[in-house]
This record gives C-alpha cells, structure tokens and sequence, in this order.
C-alpha cells in the first residue's frame, strides 16, 4: 500500500477505501488497477517448486 500512496499521491485511507471499493472514482479505480498489478508481479516471484530453486 506504501508504494501505492507514493505513486498516487494518496493517503494509507484513500488506498484502503479504494481497495474495499468504498470509493468508486477514476482515481480509486486506477488504485485497484496499480493494486492488481503489483499482486501479480509478486506472485510471478513465488517459487512453487523446489527443483526451481535448485536450478
């Protein structure tokens, strides 16, 4: 949420209200957009396998 704020130029609430689709504006809905992407890129970083790591 840290990195969210800071791109966003947004409070800690804004970002969490956003994510609980409290708000629902342009601005919120880029919030959730940035949100997912980040998820994303962060769970492509998980290592499932134990062979992945070894290799």
């Amino acid at each position: 949420m840290k990195i969210i704020e800071k791109e966003m130029k947004c409070s800690n609430q804004a970002v969490r209200m956003s994510l609980q689709y409290v708000y629902n504006s342009e601005k919120s809905k880029a919030i959730r957009k940035r949100a997912k992407e980040l998820l994303l890129k962060e769970g492509n970083d998980v290592i499932i396998d134990l062979e992945d790591i070894n290799n």
